[in-house]
């Protein structure tokens, strides 16, 4: 585990699915203290000092998350469901529970198995900190095998969700952080071709929903989040870590980019491919500044899977 301080401060289409070479994505995501190492994970560790979560796995029996190596949340790890809420999307919210009188924090969390069962991913982060804090997110192939096509251009769609933490001062100017969830709709490309053996892979979050901590919806949030185009490695059928940003007061279109806007808040994602054919992404982002870090996890689906044929 890496300690560092508690906070520190495009263009989408569709076509046939190539033939790519084939390996087997199954995921061990039990835990043995260090953390998920499988070649179809990937988590926000290396791109953040303090997104220190290395393994989540999820008990469908118990609807409860074990999220791995953030400090204070559980002894252990263990992330409750949290009933009621009004997402408007697959994902559902998530708590560590603190023991009274305890020295644990209280950790909130996002979560999505996608449909098919082949992929998952979530986020987490907290707000007992003066500044960010610890928190991270993950995003697993939990079975099968995967085919990363050789040539095409896919299109995904699916959903967002996110803990996002704003960092402001109380009326004495004494720093208070709040925390909200944030759910969104999802549109990814991947074109397997180009850039020549890399692809090249990108996306777009918009329509975001603000909710309280109890799931309830406060409004619309402004903007966008942006992933901008990334690489593939064919060899664990993952896509490396990218640039992130978040813009606001603009519009975006699929296929004519972004207008006008100004962007805020940066940070990087990666991901992973799942299905027979490369037919699902599950995703993580983060994005940081200007007193705000969102966490956020993605799971998409190709637009006319399993076929993803014009």
């Amino acid at each position: 585990m890496k300690l560092g301080a508690a906070g520190l401060v495009l263009c989408l289409g569709l076509a046939g699915c190539g033939d790519g070479t084939p390996f087997n994505g199954e995921t061990d995501t039990t835990d043995d203290g260090a953390g998920d190492t499988a070649p179809g994970s990937v988590y926000l560790n290396t791109d953040n000092q303090n997104l220190t979560a290395n393994s989540i796995t999820y008990d469908a029996d118990k609807d409860e998350l074990t999220i791995n190596n953030i400090p204070f949340d559980d002894p252990n790890n263990t992330y409750v469901r949290i009933k009621d809420t009004a997402f408007s999307n697959g994902f559902a919210a998530y708590q560590s529970d603190p023991a009274p009188d305890s020295n644990e924090f209280r950790y909130f969390a996002v979560f999505r198995r996608s449909d098919s069962g082949l992929s998952q991913a979530g986020a987490t982060q907290s707000n007992a900190y003066i500044e960010f804090g610890f928190g991270g997110a993950g995003a697993q192939r939990v079975s099968g095998n995967t085919a990363v096509p050789a040539t095409g251009i896919y299109s995904y769609s699916g959903e967002y969700a996110a803990v996002r933490v704003v960092r402001t001062t109380d009326d004495n100017d004494n720093p208070v952080a709040e925390l909200y969830y944030v759910t969104g709709g999802m549109e990814m490309t991947a074109d397997f071709g180009d850039f020549d053996e890399v692809g090249a892979v990108g996306g777009v979050v918009r329509n975001r929903t603000l909710y309280d901590t109890a799931g309830q919806p406060l409004g619309a949030l402004d903007g966008i989040v942006s992933f901008a185009n990334s690489e593939i490695d064919r060899t664990t059928g993952t896509i490396k870590s990218g640039t992130a940003v978040e813009v606001t007061g603009g519009t975006q279109t699929l296929n004519d980019g972004y207008q006008g806007g100004e962007i805020g808040a940066t940070g990087n994602w990666s991901g992973v491919f799942a299905g027979p054919g490369a037919e699902e992404i599950a995703g993580i982002v983060f994005v940081e500044g200007a007193g705000m870090r969102e966490v956020g996890s993605v799971v998409v689906t190709c637009k006319t899977a399993p076929e993803c044929t014009d």
